[in-house]
């Protein structure tokens, strides 16, 4: 097992070769490309969580590079070392290094190859991210041809990797009916200057992160590459269902609406709702056992809870028209003035002012990395009856599962969910209310009267 840190950028790796120094890297790109049962393992980011990578070597790659114009083939630089003392601070992992061997640079003469001997996932090799992986770093480098370049490493030894929680935290609680989910909510008491709002997952170990940025079992990002062609090509496609949008949010909120993956996350402001779409779907472990379901319950200041009109929410969401190395390239640790002359944030402002004409160069870098709650416009029956809004998350947003988001939230394990299902249809919570529209409400009539 080995870490392996990609950077567009590797200047912080120049060091003399056995010497200590001291880095950071971004949370937000922390464990991509990371097997999926890997990285449950390893998150949320703790103190115990980093130690482990102190114990596996690591090895230091930059973003592939190319020299077409020289008859260069693609090639990357390469360095293996170690890692240590490593600390959460604000949105970055603190870390001091070693280098032993740097290799400089490498021609990668079959890119496929080195995929596989490095167990890279497609688009890994231009992505800066901090994976682990499960493999032998020897193995890799004898698989990429470069073993004899190694013959100094030292062997692989066992690691005790920390195996993740099978039961929620003891202070979370648990409910099975109506009636103790409604006593944790009423006691929350917000402030008189905060909003609440909810979301309800079947299985709690789903991830509260929007369907753009779901990954595969490999830890390969399913959409998020080919966000800004998902964009394009329902507009084209499906050009008179956006005739009458005006902001990119709306547009958003309907390509959300009929299925497609976009960085809007549907919350409500109806627990109730929320604890139907936690119970509307019940699954069962191979033993047969319900699996826990769960809802989060998000609290923020309510200057913070923003409209479809609003400026902040237009930089995010029009990110969705620019390709993944314009988004790359957009320096969010830039300061104000010197962010918003650059050619990524130019692009950005052209798709904004599409929309709004009169706005200004004065993007603040920092609210592109943010999550939003947003509160959309009542355009469709499903939007008004589960009390919709949003959350919309920024280029390199921190999701919640690191442990460290900038989200204020609880969990609320929920068990026996076909019991609290009747319940909340005594309420006039069910399919017929939740999705409005003949369709749910003939098939909800039809299970009713059905003979079995």
């Amino acid at each position: 097992m080995y870490s392996l840190v990609m950077s567009s950028d590797d200047s912080a790796w120049i060091t003399p070769v056995g010497t200590a120094q001291l880095s950071s890297f971004s949370l937000s790109r922390y464990l991509e490309y990371t097997d999926a049962a890997l990285e449950e393992k390893l998150k949320p980011v703790s103190s115990s969580t980093l130690s482990f990578l102190s114990e596996i070597p690591t090895i230091f790659l930059s973003e592939l590079r190319n020299d077409y114009e020289n008859n260069r083939h693609e090639y990357l630089t390469m360095r293996v070392g170690r890692v240590w003392n490593l600390q959460v601070v604000g949105n970055e992992i603190r870390y001091e290094f070693c280098i032993d061997r740097d290799f400089g640079e490498i021609t990668v003469h079959d890119r496929r190859q080195f995929e596989l001997a490095f167990e890279l996932g497609r688009w890994e090799l231009n992505r800066t991210h901090w994976a682990v992986k499960k493999g032998d770093l020897m193995q890799s480098l004898n698989h990429a041809g470069l073993a004899e370049h190694f013959n100094n490493l030292a062997p692989a030894m066992a690691v005790n990797v920390p195996p993740p929680p099978d039961e929620p935290p003891s202070d979370q609680p648990v409910v099975t009916n109506v009636e103790e989910y409604m006593a944790y909510v009423l006691s929350l008491n917000p402030a008189a200057d905060e909003e609440i709002f909810y979301r309800g997952h079947s299985d709690r170990k789903y991830r509260l992160e929007p369907t753009l940025f779901r990954r595969n079992e490999r830890g390969e990002f399913r959409y998020l590459q080919k966000e800004a062609t998902l964009v394009r090509e329902i507009l084209t496609a499906q050009a008179n269902e956006f005739s009458s949008d005006q902001y990119m949010l709306d547009r958003l909120v309907r390509m959300q609406h009929f299925g497609l993956p976009t960085r809007l996350l549907d919350v409500t402001s109806n627990p109730l709702i929320a604890l139907y779409f936690c119970c509307s779907s019940t699954k069962y472990d191979v033993d047969g056992n319900e699996i826990d379901g769960e809802v989060i319950v998000l609290a923020t200041k309510s200057e913070n809870v923003m409209f479809f009109d609003s400026d902040t929410v237009s930089c995010v969401a029009n990110l969705c028209l620019m390709s993944e190395g314009d988004q790359d390239a957009l320096d969010t640790s830039q300061d104000k003035t010197a962010f918003n002359v650059t050619p990524a944030c130019q692009k950005l402002l052209h798709f904004i002012r599409r929309e709004k004409p009169y706005f200004e160069n004065r993007i603040d870098p920092a609210d592109l990395d943010r999550i939003l709650f947003v509160r959309g416009r009542n355009t469709n029956a499903r939007i008004i009856s589960q009390s919709g809004a949003f959350l919309i998350f920024g280029k390199d947003a921190v999701l919640p599962e690191t442990g460290h988001s900038s989200l204020n939230l609880h969990r609320i394990t929920v068990r026996d969910k076909a019991a609290i299902l009747g319940q909340l249809a005594k309420l006039n919570i069910k399919s017929s209310t939740v999705y409005p529209g003949i369709e749910k409400a003939t098939a909800e009539i039809a299970n009713k009267y059905e003979l079995n």
